[in-house]
């Protein structure tokens, strides 16, 4: 029979000796990929650590993306190949990219208004200053954890006499919304995205630490008559999302490097000459 190897905690920072040992389990195939851990109850006897401890390390390792914890179910090892992947260069739903890897799209926080559109919303929409515009911020989790804070904007004008109660059946999908319900629907889009810190305000929505890295994805889509209909501004926990996008070589770079070609016979022609 294999003797069971003692696990001692030594560092002051007990958590730190927890999350060691759990990624050297999940490493080495005790926890593989889409598992689910034991109950905390389980782990802090195991580790003889106060839940307190316990409940650390966990957080740890969620922050870290190594982790995933579902309301109702536990804490399961987070599965790579089960994380979303946001295409940047195509047009698809939130919603439909969760699908696609068996996740959930709940919100813990939806908030759906009309407002007049500000300087920054007018520009991006095509619109007056001040002109009706619904807003739509949600917060989307993965999990219990948050992972997308978003806010939505398009002009009121595009919505049918009496189909705002409408919005409501479409809170997962204003893709679904503004083709369905609207008639229009997004058929190209710009898409710029940095890494940024989270602010305050940030901070506390996403319960995240201060000043941690976000990616902001600020996007517009624009119907065949290229008319802006859809303004958006997200922010994504990064490490629980991959970011891709296609990439096509510049013509300016296939010039350039026809110049260079025509250079570099140049140069040999002229060293040959002078031999």
């Amino acid at each position: 029979m294999k003797e069971k190897k003692e696990r001692k905690i030594s560092r002051k920072a007990l958590y730190f000796d927890v999350v060691d040992f759990l990624l050297e389990d999940i490493k080495n195939g005790k926890f593989p990929p889409g598992s689910k851990l034991p109950s905390e109850d389980q782990l802090a006897r195991e580790f003889s650590v106060s839940r307190v401890t316990l409940r650390e390390a966990l957080r740890v390792l969620e922050d870290d993306g190594v982790i995933v914890r579902r309301h109702g179910s536990g804490t399961f090892v987070l599965d790579k190949r089960a994380v979303p992947v946001q295409p940047l260069s195509s047009i698809v739903s939130i919603s439909t990219i969760f699908k696609k890897v068996g996740l959930e799209d709940s919100f813990i926080k939806v908030g759906v208004q009309k407002i007049p559109a500000t300087q920054r919303i007018a520009e991006k929409l095509g619109v007056p200053v001040g002109q009706d515009t619904w807003e739509v911020e949600r917060v989307r989790t993965i999990g219990e954890k948050p992972a997308i804070y978003s806010f939505d904007y398009f002009p009121a004008a595009l919505v049918p006499a009496g189909e705002e109660k409408k919005l409501n059946d479409y809170i997962h999908s204003l893709y679904h919304f503004l083709t369905e319900v609207c008639g229009q629907s997004s058929e190209e889009g710009d898409c710029t995205f940095k890494p940024i810190l989270s602010d305050k305000k940030l901070s506390t929505i996403l319960n995240i630490h201060a000043a941690q890295p976000l990616m902001y994805v600020e996007t517009i889509d624009f119907n065949q008559n290229r008319e802006p209909i859809l303004y958006s501004r997200s922010y994504y926990i990064p490490e629980l999302f991959v970011f891709q996008a296609h990439r096509n070589m510049d013509e300016s770079e296939t010039y350039s490097r026809a110049g260079l070609e025509r250079t570099e016979r140049s140069g040999k022609h002229e060293i040959y000459s002078h031999n």
